[in-house]
């Protein structure tokens, strides 16, 4: 995986936890829309440059695997 999506991956999972322990967290709520979001756009044009397998996704409980 390149650098910066794994990093992306990594601050998903992070605001993932913490949003279990505080569900009413709006703001990170919110954070975590918008990095989810910019993992699928570095992952879209990874996968267009070959970096990554064609049919690549995004899935969260993946992801929390693939960091821990």
């Amino acid at each position: 995986y390149p650098e910066d999506l794994l990093n992306l991956i990594k601050r998903a999972v992070n605001i993932r936890d913490h949003l279990e322990e505080n569900p009413k967290d709006l703001h990170s709520r919110r954070g975590l829309t918008i990095i989810e979001s910019r993992i699928r756009k570095l992952a879209s044009y990874y996968v267009s440059e070959g970096e990554l397998p064609e049919g690549w996704r995004y899935n969260p409980k993946e992801a929390a695997l693939l960091v821990k």
